[in-house]
């Protein structure tokens, strides 16, 4: 009892030391649980939120009965509904969220009993489907009741777009045979964001012929006697099985575990079956962004929990030093070493596992997935807080001293041995960095251990070279102020100039710094690829596509309010091509438009670009380029050959997807086009600010109904064109890019990077000033003996925290700079930015901001230092008096 006693009287002594090291232990057992836990969350709600947004026939697993002999099903496969489901390899069965066995037909035209077929009819499905019970409403009519004649129910969008009522006989054919039915009722769902609603949507198709207009294609229902007189009459009845994973079951760190299972569904299917569904590959294309993204988090994370570290090793550090002479008095009295750190441990015992607790319990309250290295991290803080304090005080029992040794004083020649050490850690550094981006990551790694390590060693190695480099600068401005009017500046750059001083503090703010200038180099970098993304894709204001425009269609969206220019172009999917030097013939894309007057980032061969010569300039795509050979040829356009010369081999060009491997431009002004055969648009570049997209897509379609009306001689009515006109605002594209299922996370590290570096960066100040604080203190108390003022103590510690700061912005700057450029390659971050490349780039306001940290450190040091003052009673160390200011 007596012990624990002595141990608690040394804790309320010690408060204010143990205080500072255990919250320190709480924030970095925080930071390893809550950021992770959150950005885990988001990722997770990113991944369901991509495979929620998928068609059921691409999210659903769907088996598909295979027939034999040719013959149409039966529709008595429902009994093997749950025998599949419990044959799925682990973790599906226990993911499926709803099941259904459907009997249907493939699509087949509807009509009007006794009228005969049109050009273009409308088509639909006939589908028996387990389960439906209680998930209608019959809003007119009955439910099937199929006797001789089949009976059919039908929503009631789709009776709309049919034009089919109550009473309706109807005729259904196929190649095999017509059947006729009955149409009993028309109903709606009762719940229409039902799973079981999702695969019988109506929607539109396109007529053989585009001129002929638009059809629609829907679902109709019917008991299982109808759907098997139905499919016996078409001969084309199938069994499918379908399988409704619940999305919000699933989780990122289950993505492989669920592309494997997928996998083995296909390749092992059950007898008789053929799998349908391409959620592995969505889930595969997920995985490859969540490993970049875990790589970025990985990168931040090592550097803040790197930060953190070394913020508890400061506090300890910082108790060890206050306690010297405590200490060097057990030693005196015959304690060993060990007896030094036996009593340290006790004390840190006593209070900072409650603190890594209670920030692990923090973290644990924020939404989200833990990571399955949490506890071990957690511990790993937990013991580095518990025995830094004691191995510092080892340490400094080894040599005890009551003199009061002031560590700022030690000679500014490095031991060999510690030289050798930094040596190494540059080397180390530099290693690790160039095999990073030799062999890139190790994607059966998980978290690749040379990801994790490599930025943290630079930013160190960077901290130790500039530790070396900044006392010759030093000393020459020492040299400089000594000539000065005054002993501020000489005073304060003296102090700065004792590098071991500041060896610990310079190194943790450097790995501070150097992770938030990665972090805001990387989030420019990711943005400014996707502004060039966006500008390639949609490189006006606004694009406009459409099947085929009008001649006259720039005009009509240019006279709308707000335009100021309307440029027509074409994007010509099957354009062949024939080489003069090379037995070439290739179909490539075609892109025409008017290079002098559209005002796109276009080369001056094609800009400048004269009609009249034997062929015209021509952009092509690398890859075409060469298959071509450097030559020339000839370029089918609309039924037209066109003689062209290649210009230019370029990888990308605007108004084409970053995609495209195999492209030609054309310059349309220079293009021996005939009047009787114009090339018509299929795009228009929309220059301007303020317009109404729904009138500028009202326009275009405008002018693709004069098109098909001046072909067929018949008016084309609203909303039964193939190809509608869409329109794509640069700034809805740009938006795009940002709202995948990985965006989140993404932005989520970024912020969080940022943020923790900033909060470190100034503890690490507050550190470096408590740790010189009592030195310093006396030579405050001596110098105002000799009449310095409260305000020239101040500007005193500024000159002596302003160089450690300078040069961890400098030196954090640099290596959080070129980091991204370092091992951008092994992260991946192409895959944010629709895959252009753009070169590393800093924001502004990133820099400011460093700035403003900078200016913050200094007040946060000032403000430390008034505290530590205060405490000290400077006015009383050399038994003075009291001063008062």
């Amino acid at each position: 009892m007596s012990e624990l006693g002595s141990v608690l009287r040394r804790v309320r002594a010690f408060a204010g030391q143990l205080t500072l090291l255990a919250v320190l232990a709480a924030l970095a057992a925080f930071l390893v649980s809550g950021p992770v836990r959150l950005a885990n969350g988001r990722t997770d709600d990113g991944l369901r939120g991509d495979i929620a947004k998928l068609p059921a026939a691409s999210r659903d697993l769907t088996y598909s009965g295979i027939r034999q002999g040719g013959e149409p099903s039966r529709a008595e496969g429902s009994g093997r509904l749950e025998p599949i489901h419990r044959g799925l390899p682990e973790p599906l069965p226990g993911m499926v969220a709803g099941s259904w066995y459907i009997a249907e037909t493939e699509l087949s035209s509807i009509r009007p009993a006794g009228v005969e077929p049109g050009e273009c009819p409308n088509l639909v499905r006939v589908r028996w489907q387990t389960g439906s019970n209680g998930t209608v409403t019959m809003v007119d009519g009955r439910g099937p009741k199929s006797g001789r004649t089949p009976e059919l129910v039908i929503g009631r969008d789709a009776a709309a777009a049919l034009g089919i009522k109550v009473g309706d006989r109807v005729s259904l054919g196929s190649e095999a045979g017509r059947v006729e039915a009955a149409v009993v009722g028309i109903f709606t769902p009762v719940n229409p964001a039902d799973p079981i609603w999702s695969d019988q949507e109506l929607a539109p198709g396109a007529c053989p012929d585009p001129r002929e207009g638009q059809r629609s294609e829907a679902v109709l229902l019917t008991d299982q006697p109808g759907v098997i007189r139905i499919g016996a009459a078409l001969a084309n009845l199938g069994d499918r099985w379908r399988y409704r994973l619940d999305e919000k079951r699933i989780t990122a760190d289950q993505v492989k575990v669920l592309t494997k299972a997928v996998a083995t569904a296909r390749r092992v299917p059950p007898e008789l079956t053929a799998l349908q569904s391409s959620l592995d590959t969505t889930l595969g294309q997920f995985d490859e962004q969540v490993g970049a993204v875990r790589a970025l988090l990985a990168v931040v994370q090592a550097g803040i929990l790197a930060t953190a570290a070394g913020l508890i090793l400061l506090a300890a550090r910082l108790m060890a030093d206050r306690r010297r002479a405590e200490f060097a008095l057990v030693r005196a009295r015959g304690g060993a070493v060990r007896t030094v750190a036996g009593r340290t441990v006790r004390e840190t015992l006593t209070v900072v596992p409650i603190a890594v607790a209670a920030g692990w319990l923090a973290g644990l309250l924020l939404p989200g997935r833990a990571a399955p290295e949490e506890p071990l991290l957690v511990l790993a803080v937990a013991l580095v807080a518990v025995l830094a304090a004691p191995l510092f005080a080892a340490l400094g029992a080894r040599h005890p001293a009551f003199s009061g040794h002031r560590p700022d004083a030690a000679s500014l020649r490095p031991s060999p041995r510690r030289l050798t050490a930094e040596a190494f850690l540059v080397l180390l550094a530099g290693g690790g960095i160039y095999l990073l981006r030799r062999r890139g990551l190790d994607a059966g790694a998980g978290v690749d251990p040379y990801l994790i390590a490599a930025p943290v060693l630079l930013a160190l190695a960077a901290s130790v070279v500039a530790l070396r480099l900044v006392p010759f600068p030093l000393r020459w401005a020492g040299n400089l102020t000594a000539r000065a009017r005054g002993a501020i500046a000489f005073l304060g750059l003296s102090g700065a100039g004792r590098a071991p001083l500041h060896s610990g503090p310079l190194a943790v703010l450097v790995v501070a710094i150097a992770t938030g200038l990665f972090t805001g180099t990387v989030t420019s970098t990711v943005g400014a690829a996707r502004d060039h993304a966006a500008e390639l894709a949609v490189p006006a204001d606004a694009t406009v596509s459409g099947y085929r425009f009008g001649p006259d269609v720039a005009d009509r969206i240019a006279a709308l309010p707000h335009v100021t220019k309307a440029t027509s172009m074409l994007l010509y999917q099957g354009a062949t091509v024939r080489g003069d030097t090379t037995p070439l013939l290739t179909q490539t894309q075609a892109m025409v438009v008017d290079a002098a007057t559209a005002g796109l980032d276009l080369p001056d061969v094609l800009v400048g670009a004269k009609p009249g010569g034997a062929a015209v300039p021509v952009i092509v795509s690398p890859r075409l380029a060469a298959q071509l050979g450097g030559g020339g040829g000839r370029v089918e356009v609309q039924g037209r050959d066109y003689a062209f010369t290649v210009a230019r081999v370029q990888a990308t060009v605007p108004g084409l997807s970053t995609e495209a491997r195999d492209f030609m431009v054309l310059p349309r002004q220079a293009m021996p086009i005939p009047d009787f055969q114009p090339i018509l648009p299929n795009r228009i570049l929309v220059a301007g600010s303020g317009f109404d997209p729904e009138r500028v897509r009202q326009a275009a379609d405008d002018s693709q109904r004069a098109l098909l009306a001046g072909l067929t001689g018949k008016q084309q009515k609203d909303g039964a064109l193939a190809v509608p006109a869409v329109v794509t605002t640069r700034t809805a594209y740009r938006a795009t890019l940002e709202q995948r299922g990985v965006d989140g996370a993404l932005s989520f590290t970024f912020a969080a990077g940022m943020i923790a570096a900033a909060a470190l960066s100034l503890t690490a100040v507050a550190l470096a000033v408590l740790t010189g604080a009592p030195a310093r203190g006396r030579t405050l108390s001596r110098l105002r003996t000799m009449g310095l003022s409260p305000r020239q103590g101040r500007r005193l510690l500024i000159f002596e925290i302003l160089p450690l700061i300078g040069v961890a912005v400098l030196a954090g700057g640099l290596a959080g700079f070129v980091l991204p450029a370092l091992i951008g390659p092994a992260l991946g971050l192409s895959g944010f930015t629709s895959g252009v490349t753009a070169g590393i780039t800093l924001d502004p306001w990133f820099a400011g901001g460093v700035l403003v940290v900078a200016a913050f450190a200094v007040l946060a040091a000032l403000v430390v230092e008034n505290i530590a003052n205060r405490r000290l009673r400077l006015g009383t160390v050399l038994r003075l008096g009291e001063e008062q200011s």
